[in-house]
C-alpha cells in the first residue's frame, strides 16, 4: 500500500522526517517496504532571456537565461532544443551538478557551443506534472500556466512541495483491511506519534433536484454474498479532468488519472479502503440494480475489452436484463462513464470477501477493488465512503448530488465482546503498563471500553480475543520496551533437535565440507518432467499427488523425485558459463497412499550432482561422488554400506551408474545422467547425480563412537591381481575376500583394473590389497596362509579367478 506523505498529513501532525516515520511505523507493526522519494535537486523557476539560432544546427537554440539566484546566475548560457521556446517564458532549469530522475546535469558542449544546465520539460521531472496546467505539452514546461506564477529562482521542491510527494510504501498482512487505505494508516501514524487524528466525515449539499430513492431502485437477491449496498445519483455531470492535487495524489499511490468522475472513486478507494464504482444511468434498463447470483455460461465484457463468461457461483451487479458489472471486482463496459454521461449512480457495497476472490481467481482478473474486498470490508464504512465521493463530487463542481440515497442493509456483521483485564494483558506480555495508558490506546484506536468490556470498532475486523487486544497494546508500549526477563525453573524448557534433524544438519555440513552448495526447490513441477528424464511408463514414481488449484501446467503435480529440480540447476549453471559446480538439498518427495483418503507419504531425500566440465570423462567425478558417499557413511557411522551396478534406471547411464546399498537395503543410486535425458534438459552429459533416501542414511547412522585402543602388533598386507571375466563386478571380488578371509582379515582394498588384448579380450585384471592383523601377536606367513589360500580357492570357485 502506498502512502503519500502529503496525504497522510490530512490526517495527523507528521513532524518527523520520512525515514524517521517508517521506522516508528514498522516498529509499531506497519512494516515499510520502501521509502520512495522524488529524487530532484538543483531545479529552479528561470527565465529565458534572449534566444538565438545555433550557428551549426536548424533546430537547437542559444539561450541566455535567469536562474534567479546569484550563486548560480542571473545570465547563464543553455543549448536547448525545444520548439516551443520563447523569450520571457519560464520553466524549469536545472543548473549544472543538478540531479533529476533519470540524469545528472553536467557542463558541456553541444555542436561546439557551451551549455550550462538543461531547461527541462515536465516529463523529464518524473511524476510531478500530473494533472498540473501546461505539463502535458510537448517542448518545455511553460510555469507561466500554472494556477499562481511562480517566482524566477524558486526552487522546484519548494513549488511543488516533493517534500510532502514522498511516498512510503506499507507491507499490510491481509488481516488489516483498514491499513489498506490512506485514512488506516493515517490512524496509525496518529497512534504512532502519539499526535491527535482527524478522520473524514463527509458533508454534501444535495443540490440536486431529483431524489435518489425515485429514480432508481437496488434489489439484493443474494443476501450472503452481498452485505450491504448504497446508491446516490448525481445530475448534470460534466466530464474533464481532475485538479492537479488529486492527480498527484493518485500518481504517487500507484494509479493513472483518467477522468474527473473515475478518479473520485478511485481516489475514496485509496483513501477510505472502500471500492466504489460509477454507472451511467441511461444504461441501466429501468434504473434497476440487481445483486444477483450470474447464471451459468452468462457473458459480460468489461471494462478491459475482455469477454467472460460466468457461472452460478459469481456475484454479479445487474439491471433487468444485463450485466453490469462482477461484483467487487470489475464493471461492465456498457455501463462505462462516457464523456457524454450527464447522470450517474454511484455504488458503494459491502461483499462476500471469499467470493471476491474466488471469481476473481476463475477470470484472471486482479485489481484494486477485488484485492480490497478479499480482506473483508467494514460495512459501516459504505455510505460514508459514498458520502466523501459524492463531497469530491461538488468540490471539484463536476455535477450536482441528488437527494437522498438508497441504502440496503440485509446483513450485519456481529458485534465483539472482549473482557478488558490490565492484569492479564501485562502477564501476557510480560510488562507493567497502567491501565490509563492501555485505555489511552484503546481510545486512540477507537475501542470502546465500557463496564470492563471492550468493543472494537467495525473496520478491526482481526480483533477477535484478549491476545489481538493485547498485542494492540505490546506494539504501541513499544517491543523495544519490553524487559527481557528470564523463565523460572518451572516453566523453562530446553530447546533443540530431533535425532533425525541433528545427523541431517550433520549431512548437510558434511557435504559442505566436500565442496557443495545447498539449494532450495520448489515441491512442486510439471507432470511432463518425467517424460524428459525418461522415467519408465509403469515407474511408481509417475503416480503423482496432483495440485486441485495449480499456478500453471508448469507446476501441477507434487514432486515424487527430486532429479529433475536438480538437473535443471545443474543446465542453468553448465549454460551460464560455469565450468565445475557441486549442488545437493535435502527436501521431500510426496508418495501417494493407496488410500486416496489418506495424506501422501512425505519422504525426506539427499540429492545433488557434480560436475567439471574441463575433464575429458566422468569416470573421475563418477568415483569421487562415490568417495563423498562413503565419506558421508564414515561421518554418520554407518558401517555397512555397498555398491551394486544398476542397469534397469532409465534415467541413468546403464554402465555408468551404482546402487546404494546400506544394511542390505537398497536406498538410493548415482551416476551419469542418461544422454538423452541429460539433452532434454540441456544439461552437462557429464554430470554425475545422486538422489539418497535421507531417513534411511539417519535411521542406520550410529552416533556413539566407542574409543578402541591402537593396534599393539603390525599386520601382514598381501597384495593379489587375479584374472576374471570383464563382467565380474570389483564389488563382488571384495565381498569374496571378505567373507572367505576369516578373523584375521581386517581390511580388503581395491586399488587398481588392467584390461589388455594379452590377457583376453574378455578378461580383466582386479588388484585388491588384503590386511592381516592378529590382537594378540606378530603374525607370520605361515599364520595367514590358510586365510590367504581359502581366499584364492574362494575366488576361484566363484568367478574362476586365476592368480596373475
Amino acid at each position: 500500500m502506498k502512502a503519500p506523505i502529503g496525504w497522510l498529513k490530512d490526517f495527523t501532525n507528521i513532524e518527523v522526517s520520512p525515514k524517521e516515520l517508517a521506522d516508528a511505523m514498522t516498529l509499531s507493526g506497519s512494516k515499510v517496504e520502501e521509502v520512495i522519494s522524488t529524487d530532484i535537486t538543483g531545479v529552479y523557476v528561470g527565465k529565458i532571456l534572449t534566444v538565438d539560432e545555433h550557428p551549426d544546427s536548424d533546430h537547437l537554440h542559444i539561450l541566455k537565461v535567469d536562474f534567479g539566484r546569484d550563486e548560480i546566475g542571473h545570465e547563464v548560457q543553455i543549448v536547448c532544443g525545444a520548439p516551443n521556446v520563447e523569450v520571457g517564458m519560464l520553466c524549469p532549469i536545472a543548473a549544472v551538478g543538478a540531479h533529476l530522475p533519470e540524469i545528472d546535469i553536467k557542463k558541456g558542449k553541444i555542436r561546439g557551443v557551451e551549455s550550462n544546465g538543461m531547461c527541462c520539460s515536465a516529463d523529464e521531472l518524473g511524476s510531478i506534472g500530473a494533472g498540473k496546467p501546461g505539463a502535458d505539452v510537448y517542448g518545455l514546461w511553460d510555469l507561466r500556466l500554472l494556477d499562481k506564477v511562480p517566482e524566477v529562482g524558486t526552487d522546484i521542491r519548494d513549488l511543488f512541495n516533493l517534500d510532502d510527494m514522498v511516498t512510503i510504501d506499507y507491507e499490510i498482512t491481509s488481516n488489516r483491511p483498514d491499513c489498506f487505505s490512506i485514512e488506516g494508516l493515517g490512524r496509525e501514524a496518529a497512534v504512532t506519534l502519539g499526535k491527535p487524528f482527524k478522520g473524514i466525515n463527509p458533508t454534501i449539499k444535495q443540490e440536486g433536484s431529483l431524489n435518489t430513492a425515485d429514480v432508481a431502485k437496488v434489489d439484493i437477491l443474494a443476501p450472503e454474498l452481498c452485505y450491504r449496498y448504497c446508491a446516490r445519483t448525481v445530475e448534470d455531470v460534466v466530464i474533464g479532468p481532475s485538479p492537479a492535487w488529486m492527480a498527484e495524489r493518485l500518481t504517487a499511490a500507484g494509479m493513472r488519472p483518467i477522468n474527473n468522475i473515475v478518479d473520485i472513486t478511485n481516489y475514496v478507494c485509496l483513501e477510505l479502503g472502500q471500492p466504489m464504482h460509477a454507472f451511467d444511468l441511461d444504461y441501466l434498463k429501468n434504473n434497476h440494480i440487481i445483486v444477483r447470483t450470474a447464471n451459468d455460461n452468462e457473458p459480460v465484457k468489461t471494462l478491459d475489452g475482455n469477454d467472460h463468461v460466468l457461472n452460478s457461483s459469481n456475484l454479479v451487479i445487474a439491471d433487468e436484463e444485463k450485466i453490469c458489472a462482477i461484483a467487487g471486482v470489475m464493471g461492465g463496459e456498457n455501463s462505462e462513464v462516457l464523456d457524454t454521461t450527464k447522470t450517474i449512480l454511484f455504488e458503494s457495497a459491502t461483499f462476500n470477501g471469499v467470493s471476491v476472490r474466488k471469481t476473481a481467481i476463475a477470470n484472471g482478473l486482479r485489481t484494486e477493488a477485488s484485492s480490497r474486498y478479499e480482506k473483508g470490508l467494514d460495512p459501516e464504512n459504505t455510505l460514508r465512503a459514498l458520502d466523501r465521493a459524492c463531497e469530491l463530487v461538488e468540490m471539484l463542481g463536476c455535477g450536482k448530488v441528488s437527494k437522498g440515497v438508497i441504502d440496503v442493509y440485509p446483513t450485519k456483521r456481529e458485534v465483539k465482546k472482549i473482557p478488558f483485564r490490565p492484569a492479564k494483558i501485562n502477564s501476557f506480555i510480560g510488562i507493567d503498563a497502567s491501565e490509563e495508558f492501555m485505555l489511552d490506546i484503546l481510545n486512540q484506536l477507537e475501542c470502546k471500553v465500557e463496564d470492563g468490556i471492550i468493543t472494537p470498532p467495525s473496520f478491526r475486523p482481526d480483533l477477535e480475543s484478549e491476545a489481538d487486544i493485547s498485542e494492540e497494546i505490546a506494539r504501541f508500549f513499544g517491543y523495544n520496551n519490553i524487559p527481557a526477563t528470564l523463565l523460572n525453573s518451572s516453566a523453562t524448557t530446553l530447546g533443540g533437535r530431533t535425532r533425525a534433524q541433528a545427523l541431517t544438519e550433520k549431512i548437510k555440513d558434511t557435504l559442505v565440507a566436500c565442496g557443495f552448495f545447498e539449494a532450495i526447490t520448489y515441491s512442486f513441477e510439471s507432470p511432463a518432467d518425467l517424460d524428459l528424464l525418461k522415467v519408465a511408463e509403469d515407474s511408481p514414481l509417475r503416480n503423482q499427488v496432483k495440485i486441485s488449484n495449480p499456478l500453471g501446467d508448469d507446476s501441477s503435480v507434487m514432486r515424487t523425485t527430486m532429479l529433475p529440480s536438480m538437473v535443471r540447476i545443474a543446465a542453468r549453471n553448465s549454460n551460464r558459463g560455469v565450468p565445475a559446480a557441486k549442488v545437493f538439498e535435502v527436501a521431500y518427495v510426496y508418495l501417494p497412499d493407496e488410500d486416496p483418503a489418506n495424506l501422501p507419504e512425505e519422504r525426506q531425500t539427499l540429492c545433488g550432482f557434480a560436475y567439471d566440465n574441463t575433464v575429458a570423462d566422468s569416470k573421475s567425478i563418477f568415483y569421487e561422488v562415490k568417495g563423498i558417499i562413503e565419506e558421508l557413511a564414515s561421518v554418520l557411522g554407518i558401517r555397512s554400506i555397498s555398491f551394486e551396478a544398476c542397469t534397469d534406471n532409465p534415467s541413468f547411464h546403464p554402465g555408468r551408474t551404482a546402487s546404494v546399498i546400506v544394511n542390505g537395503r537398497k536406498i538410493g543410486v548415482f551416476g551419469v545422467i542418461y544422454p538423452e535425458a541429460a539433452e532434454n534438459f540441456d544439461a552437462p552429459k557429464k554430470a554425475v547425480f545422486f538422489e539418497l533416501e535421507a531417513k534411511a542414511l539417519t535411521d542406520a547412522a550410529k552416533t556413539d563412537r566407542v574409543y578402541k585402543q591402537l593396534p599393539k602388533y603390525p599386520g601382514i598386507s598381501r597384495d593379489i591381481a587375479v584374472l576374471v571375466n570383464k563382467s565380474v563386478a570389483v564389488g563382488d571380488i571384495m565381498k569374496a575376500c571378505k567373507s572367505a578371509g576369516g578373523k584375521l582379515l581386517k581390511e580388503v582394498e581395491f586399488f587398481d583394473v588392467y584390461e589388455d588384448s594379452k590377457i583376453g579380450d574378455d578378461m580383466k585384471s582386479v588388484a585388491v590389497s588384503l590386511m592381516f592383523r592378529d590382537e594378540n601377536k606378530t603374525l607370520t606367513d605361515a599364520d595367514i596362509k590358510d586365510s590367504y589360500d581359502k581366499i584364492l580357492a574362494k575366488l576361484d570357485k566363484q568367478f574362476d579367478a586365476k592368480l596373475r
